[in-house]
């Protein structure tokens, strides 16, 4: 993955996405995903994809309402100006995707699997998505609002400049993670699990710097007692 300096995450500025004009409608064919296929102004509501499998798959400019994607294996997707509101992604498995310009509100991701992929232009808000894997992925110009990530797992990924805004991310997952310009600040940190190196160039405020200093103090294997305590 490329870790090239990127601007800080204050300036960030995400393209939002091109969505589908309402007289060129685009559907899928009896309701199954299938390999390969390419879609083009796509728009779905109140509809269950759930459990379908169907890589390489393209969708170019979609908007899916309260559609059911849980569990689909849509390992390769190319996924461009999106929006997906209310709709249910948990445990979906989409390794090695390509996500860009995409808005996401109000869906549950949980245990999503969105490994090796490249995620860029991306606003996701109020969204439940504990337990997801990133591993590895590159995030680039996207914001967390207001989700739930808790042991959500980021190993290796790239989050330089990614904002987390109002996000808990307690107990998640941050080895090895680029994080320069990343900005927590408002976020739950406890419990995080990351390396003292890998926050070098983070953005915290001062209670988070409490919380990651115990942290960081009892991985290191210090004990802290106060003045007047004995060990």
């Amino acid at each position: 993955m490329s870790k090239k300096q990127r601007k800080p995450a204050a300036n960030i500025s995400i393209s939002s996405p091109d969505l589908p004009t309402e007289n060129i409608i685009d559907s899928v064919n009896n309701g199954q995903l299938k390999e390969q296929d390419r879609y083009v102004n796509l728009v779905l509501s109140n509809q269950s994809l759930a459990g379908q499998i169907a890589p390489r798959v393209s969708i170019l400019s979609a908007r899916f309402q309260d559609v059911g994607m849980a569990s689909t294996k849509l390992r390769l997707l190319k996924l461009t100006d999106a929006r997906l509101d209310h709709c249910d992604l948990a445990n979906a498995d989409w390794y090695q995707s390509t996500l860009s310009r995409i808005e996401v509100f109000n869906c549950r991701l949980t245990g999503i699997k969105i490994i090796d992929s490249n995620i860029k232009d991306a606003s996701i808000e109020d969204c439940k998505i504990d337990l997801a894997q990133f591993r590895d992925s590159s995030f680039k110009d996207c914001r967390f609002s207001n989700c739930n990530l808790r042991e959500a797992d980021f190993y290796g990924a790239d989050l330089q400049s990614v904002v987390f805004s109002g996000c808990d991310l307690r107990g998640a997952q941050l080895s090895r993670a680029n994080l320069k310009g990343t900005d927590f600040r408002g976020s739950q940190l406890e419990g995080l699990q990351v390396r003292a190196e890998d926050l070098q160039g983070a953005i915290i405020d001062s209670l988070q710097l409490v919380a990651l200093a115990r942290d960081l103090a009892h991985l290191l294997g210090l004990k802290v007692l106060g003045s007047n305590e004995n060990s």
